[in-house]
């Protein structure tokens, strides 16, 4: 591609859709009750057990920016795991990747 992420060249593409998405994220989260990083620990742990490894990417990312240590990204990634509908062997080395590159 052209060095760009999926979603910059849909952003690119889709103006309208991509920010129909974005404020649909927003109200979503009813009047902010979840605070951002916890939200984003949320979507780590949905898209880990979707095993979508360019969303996971960008939320593992995300959540780190938000201030989320390794340990709980983790244990984020690790709870669709525990009930059976993911496995972890995707996600951990996702995670271990952007933790090396934000230190």
């Amino acid at each position: 591609m052209s060095g760009k992420n999926v979603w910059e060249i849909f952003s690119e593409e889709c103006p309208g859709v991509a920010n129909a998405y974005i404020e649909l994220s927003k109200q979503v989260n009813v009047d902010g009750a979840l605070d951002e990083k916890t939200r984003l620990l949320i979507l780590v742990g949905i898209f880990s057990a979707t095993r979508d490894p360019t969303a996971l990417r960008h939320f593992v990312s995300e959540a780190f920016k938000a201030g989320a240590t390794k340990r709980e990204i983790e244990a984020a990634s690790l709870l669709p795991f525990s009930v059976g509908v993911s496995s972890a062997e995707m996600s951990i080395p996702i995670i271990m990747d952007i933790a090396s590159k934000t230190r």
